[in-house]
């Protein structure tokens, strides 16, 4: 029971400094702010964190861990068409459910990376090897495009469905809606899918 508890208050506690740090990055958020929008004293950070910025790098990494989850999937013995256009969806759906998440990652990385740089150069640099291995692949079978860089296109498809979250307001203030409305978030799928399959799948 106590076990149970202290996990939820580990997450309690983790999902407050997600929205404190996703509006103040690294350098701007306290302690204070987390500690009391987690309902809990200061102190008792230090029961789950060491400092700081061991809480900060354990939000990153768990927002890393849900991303990456989708592009883990993409795998040579599925017909592109129907990975891809699941990936992206996915992806989508993250910008729509977990806004806070992409926009404290583009912080991170937009600040040149100091706190995950590790992570990016190892594990997320070898997984994106692995994935991009995968494309080449498609491309050889004759399924997609050879004008097509595979290395680009997940970076592209990184820039666009993270775009839906880090660029919501823009996205709000030109069309009057976000993600959070029903009909866009279809329009955002409909079209980001379309777009992209229109681009790598051999005429």
């Amino acid at each position: 029971m106590e076990q149970k508890k202290s996990a939820q208050k580990r997450q309690q506690l983790l999902n407050a400094a997600l929205d404190v740090f996703s509006i103040y990055g690294f350098n701007g958020a306290s302690l204070e702010e987390i500690a009391q929008l987690a309902e809990m004293h200061k102190s008792n950070i230090f029961y789950y964190y060491e400092n700081k910025e061991a809480l900060y790098v354990e939000v990153l990494t768990t927002v890393m861990q849900k991303w990456l989850a989708p592009l883990q999937m993409l795998e040579a013995d599925l017909e592109p068409v129907e990975a891809l256009s699941h990936y992206l969806m996915t992806k989508i759906e993250i910008s729509r459910t977990q806004p806070k998440a992409s926009k404290l990652f583009a912080l991170e990385i937009i600040q040149g990376a100091p706190h995950i740089l590790p992570i990016l150069k190892g594990p997320l640099k070898k997984l994106f090897k692995r994935k991009a291995k995968v494309i080449s692949t498609w491309q050889e079978q004759g399924k997609i495009s050879d004008q097509i860089d595979p290395e680009l296109l997940i970076i592209n498809i990184w820039g666009l469905t993270q775009n839906y979250a880090d660029f919501a307001t823009q996205m709000e203030m030109v069309t009057g809606k976000t993600l959070r409305n029903k009909s866009m978030c279809q329009r955002a799928i409909e079209h980001t899918i379309h777009m992209i399959l229109y681009g790598v799948i051999p005429r």
